[in-house]
């Protein structure tokens, strides 16, 4: 079983005297007495609320939301928020810059094989599962993976495999049609960035990403190489059997087969960091450059996408703040930090 943040983190603190959690409170921005944060102004569940702190604010709001809050709150760009009617209260204009996640295409097979997770449709597998734990309900769906470098010269892995036992139709959109296995190649070091900006002054607006995938040509040369070496793997004698008939494929093995593949099935991996980067935004300890009694503590402070999922390192990161906050250890140095990441 997975344990989320929530399980293993905050449930069981959930009887202490100092925390207090308040479902459907929606942040519209962070207050300021001159460039000290001293709160935040919110709606629950259509009522207005003020919320004061005594020490300092701290964003958690991940790399589409933090931005987000900074930009609602005139921290930012000052062009792009007076073209949003938003008073610039620091002009920060790496806020909501530098987007990065991992970016994915993947390749779709049909097997005659009567085995992959369309079997958790029958009775059996829950009973299966309620029993002993195990069988299809026991998947994690992304049963396999591995890494590879692809581009010349690098120095680790730069493309991650992921490999589940399913039949996945219209990206998941539509029902399996049949027994399949679908296979994934995603870019770990993208050069590309992209971007987060405010649709409107409103804070119940989303905001407008824009990945920038492939704006680096050496990005989509490496993942047309990804996907030449996914389809050699899917070639071989043991996974034949299951990669059988060809669902969702490039349409030939030529550059313009394969680049076209990649405009068709490319989609974020649910990765993004780097929009309050550390070193731009914030500082080495997550304060907010320019501003007194701010920080942001989540993926966005990271300054380029780690080399593979980034749930582990983001928890790691808010493990670093919570004694950062607490002042048990000193701070890092970018240098450091950017060895580390690296």
């Amino acid at each position: 079983m997975r344990a989320s943040a929530a399980v293993a983190y905050l449930h069981p603190a959930m009887e202490r005297p100092n925390l207090t959690v308040m479902p459907y409170m929606h942040v519209n921005r962070v207050l300021f007495e001159g460039t000290q944060a001293v709160g935040v102004e919110a709606t629950q569940l259509g009522q207005p609320q003020e919320l004061r702190a005594e020490r300092e604010v701290i964003l958690c709001g991940g790399a589409f939301n933090s931005p987000q809050l900074l930009m609602l709150s005139g921290v930012g760009p000052a062009e792009h928020l007076t073209m949003r009617e938003i008073e610039t209260l620091l002009d920060q204009p790496a806020v909501g810059e530098n987007l990065s996640d991992h970016a994915c295409t993947y390749e779709v097979w049909t097997t005659p094989e009567p085995e992959s997770l369309l079997l958790a449709l029958e009775p059996a597998a829950l009973e299966e599962f309620t029993a002993t734990q195990t069988g299809p309900f026991a998947s994690n769906l992304a049963e396999s993976g591995g890494f590879a470098r692809v581009g010349a010269g690098a120095p680790a892995p730069d493309i991650q495999f992921h490999v589940a036992p399913i039949h996945i139709v219209d990206e998941g959109m539509g029902d399996p049609e049949a027994h399949g296995v679908w296979v994934s190649a995603c870019l770990l070091t993208p050069e590309g960035r992209g971007s987060v900006r405010l649709a409107s002054k409103d804070p119940t607006a989303k905001p407008i990403v824009r990945n920038q995938f492939y704006s680096e040509e050496a990005d989509s040369a490496r993942m047309v190489e990804a996907l030449r070496l996914l389809g050699e793997i899917c070639a071989q004698p043991a996974l034949r059997p299951y990669c059988a008939e060809p669902f969702t494929v490039p349409d030939g093995e030529g550059e313009d087969a394969m680049r076209a593949h990649l405009a068709q099935t490319t989609f974020p991996i649910y990765h993004p960091v780097g929009t309050c980067a550390i070193g731009t935004v914030v500082d080495t300890e997550l304060r907010v450059n320019g501003l007194e009694g701010l920080r942001v503590v989540d993926a966005s402070v990271m300054p380029a996408v780690p080399r593979g999922n980034t749930n582990a390192p983001t928890i790691a990161l808010a493990e670093r703040a919570a004694d950062l906050i607490r002042g048990a250890v000193p701070a890092t140095t970018p240098e450091k930090l950017d060895e580390a990441l690296r």
